[in-house]
């Protein structure tokens, strides 16, 4: 596993302590130039970029899919998309501006929305369309794949020092890690995007809580189901009832609380 170190530590257990060498990942800042706008920063464990760069244009509501994005190059800790969109042109630039996606009338105004990772502000929504999907998820398979999950969190096994996130299309699984939660899933969202995946018919687990600012990503992309151990913020469950969207919280070995559009988990199987 690539971007790892050790630091020294005190262990203490029942009274005891010891001097060890114990793992943790090695975050970087890397930065984002899209299109004409002002660069961003990220805090991230810089691995799985090309996969951040889709989900996180998605997310924000930068483009509409994946074939909006013309071009991602990186170089280091430097990303520079290109999109059909031109964020950003001047209006001496009108002509390559014209296109602007469908979804940016509907980004700007949810208020006091704002991102866990060191990007700053995520876009906000001013209206928000609930998506629709015929998707349904048995129980089990809830559990298991909050077990799958953990399994297979590598850099969180090893360290303790990220998040994980994963996204389930049918019998299909992408895994991805970060220091950000939001940029994990961002990693999970890209790379489905790339694989071709039907997004009304995927659904996302990952570490942390599901404030609005996570569910606004899933009505963005339109991902039907969040799952996590974790439990919703009110703005998240209000968010989640004017956007379709099913949060599962508090998944444990054997139990786990089913908010907002209930009837996309079948609770007797």
């Amino acid at each position: 596993m690539d971007y790892l170190k050790k630091i020294p530590a005190i262990r203490w257990k029942d009274g005891k302590y010891e001097e060890v060498e114990e793992k943790t990942v090695s975050d970087e800042n890397i930065y984002f130039y899209i299109d004409l706008l002002p660069p961003r920063k990220f805090s991230t464990y810089p691995a799985d970029l090309e996969d951040f760069g889709v989900g996180y244009c998605l997310g924000d509501g930068l483009v509409n899919s994946y074939d909006d994005i013309l071009s991602i190059d990186i170089d280091g800790k430097h990303i520079t998309i290109k999109t059909k969109f031109n964020h950003g042109a001047d209006e001496d630039n009108k002509e390559a501006d014209e296109e602007k996606p469908d979804v940016d009338a509907d980004v700007l105004g949810y208020q006091s929305v704002m991102s866990d990772s060191a990007g700053g502000w995520r876009s906000e929504l001013k209206k928000i369309e609930p998506i629709e999907s015929d998707l349904v998820v048995n129980a089990s398979e809830i559990i298991e794949n909050m077990k799958r999950l953990t399994a297979k969190a590598e850099i969180w096994q090893a360290t303790g020092s990220v998040h994980v996130a994963q996204l389930v299309y049918g019998d299909k699984f992408i895994t991805r890690e970060d220091v950000s939660r939001h940029v994990a899933v961002d990693k999970v969202i890209g790379a489905a995007a790339k694989a071709g995946f039907d997004l009304s018919k995927c659904y996302v687990t990952y570490s942390g809580r599901m404030p609005a600012d996570m569910v606004i990503k899933m009505v963005r992309v339109g991902v039907p189901i969040l799952v996590s151990n974790a439990a919703p913020a009110g703005s998240g469950y209000e968010v989640a009832v004017k956007g379709n969207i099913t949060l599962v919280g508090f998944v444990r070995s054997n139990r786990f609380n089913v908010y907002a559009s209930t009837s996309r988990i079948d609770l007797d199987k």
